[in-house]
């Protein structure tokens, strides 16, 4: 773990896990389907970034986007991991922006392309705040893109709770020490879906800001 907030805290996850559709809200601002369990995906390790770093928009055509996510880092290995034992297994939280390039993410039936370029997973800042020391029930999370809100919502939100998450991934999936879980974006504000009219597309000179109560700001700057 690093502590320099211009450098990821977690350099080398073995998994970068993510999961989608995780507030009500998103799924109807999107018209995605959504099931009964929790939507997973991954992103690559090249998509790793920090707090206040970079990102690049290679092709304004790919319609880059934002999505503010609370992000948890496993600090114990394990495998079917009951809901109640969880938090035993979690390191801390932090904040964490799930960049995405719509037009590659939809080109396919996988998502995988369209989430994993360059710097599309800066989940790394402003720093970690361990289970105990974070108010999970009252944390409100907010996005803002240029200064102007495109997203707030309180954690408890969520369809699938940090615990419930960590149950079902690690039935299938060993969770190891320093992986990454993206818990979903919270309702209203991406640009996609129902906002497209509203909003435009993420471009360079955009800087993108991301507030968890509690823990701190994950900002970065598109170039």
């Amino acid at each position: 773990m690093k502590e320099s907030t211009n450098r990821t805290l977690i350099s080398n996850p073995k998994s970068i896990i993510c999961i989608g559709l995780n507030y009500a809200d998103h799924i109807a601002e999107t018209s995605l389907a959504t099931h009964d369990f929790p939507e997973i995906f991954m992103k690559t390790s090249n998509a790793l970034a920090s707090n206040h770093g970079t990102i690049t928009i290679e092709d304004e055509s790919f319609h880059y986007d934002y999505e503010g996510e609370l992000v948890i880092i496993i600090g114990k290995s394990g495998k079917n991991i009951p809901r109640e034992k969880a938090m035993n297994h979690i390191l801390g939280y932090t904040v964490g922006n799930d960049v995405s390039a719509r037009t590659l993410q939809f080109r396919g039936s996988q998502w995988i392309l369209g989430k994993s370029l360059d710097n599309f997973a800066p989940p790394i800042g402003p720093t970690i705040i361990p289970p105990h020391a974070f108010d999970f029930e009252s944390a409100t999370i907010t996005t803002t893109v240029n200064g102007e809100v495109r997203q707030q919502a309180k954690l408890q939100q969520m369809i699938f709770k940090p615990d419930a998450i960590i149950e079902f991934v690690s039935q299938y999936i060993t969770l190891q020490e320093g992986d990454i879980i993206f818990t979903g974006t919270p309702p209203s504000g991406v640009v996609l879906g129902k906002n497209e009219s509203k909003y435009s597309w993420l471009k360079p000179g955009d800087t993108v800001a991301i507030t968890i109560s509690g823990i701190g700001t994950l900002e970065n700057k598109f170039i």
